[in-house]
């Protein structure tokens, strides 16, 4: 039968639904860290369609108490804090240096409080901002593994991520998750539905 090695191409790499670059081995086994990299920038790509288009304002809404989830600001801020914690886990580093705020991280980490009127966030620009460098940072971390790195355990045990690979894949469900309560915020704030 011979090597089979099939590759069908993104039709862009910040699409929300782009293909998967997919390569076999003759044993059919997946090239993983491209497959990775294209879940994590297609989490990246859904996110970014779904959020985009708030306003500062309505970034902060719905008000706490009412039945829709955490507001958009509390969403990206708590995304950006789940990402560098998993790079934070897995960076070969001695001491790395997080990227997300203390106060942001007060605000918006797993665990934090509920957010309420006086809960500080950054503004769009900036969690934009710090999406992108907290994405670049664990990517890279990805991208610097061997394949057997990728089964390598976290720095410090962690119950959610056992090794790099399920790390990198599990924040991506994570940010699609959130995908799924941004899209119940444009629902409450009457905002168009994406898609």
């Amino acid at each position: 039968m011979g090597q089979l090695n099939q590759r069908r191409q993104p039709t862009s790499a910040s699409e929300p639904g782009s293909t998967l670059q997919v390569t076999q081995t003759p044993r059919g086994n997946m090239d993983i860290k491209p497959t990775l990299l294209a879940i994590s920038n297609d989490a990246r790509a859904w996110l970014k369609a779904w959020a985009q288009d708030f306003t500062e304002a309505e970034a902060r809404l719905p008000v706490p108490g009412s039945r829709a989830p955490n507001p958009l600001a509390w969403q990206l801020g708590h995304i950006a804090c789940v990402e560098d914690d998993v790079a934070q886990l897995f960076t070969l580093e001695e001491r790395p240096e997080q990227l997300v705020p203390p106060t942001l991280r007060s605000a918006c980490a797993t665990g934090s409080p509920a957010p309420d009127e006086k809960t500080k966030y950054l503004s769009l620009p900036e969690l934009w901002a710090l999406l992108e460098r907290t994405h670049a940072h664990l990517l890279a971390i990805l991208d610097a593994a061997e394949d057997a790195d990728l089964d390598r355990p976290p720095r410090v045990a962690n119950p959610y991520f056992r090794s790099l690979g399920q790390g990198v894949y599990e924040a991506a469900l994570h940010e699609n998750y959130h995908v799924g309560e941004i899209a119940a915020v444009r629902k409450a704030l009457g905002k168009a539905r994406i898609g």
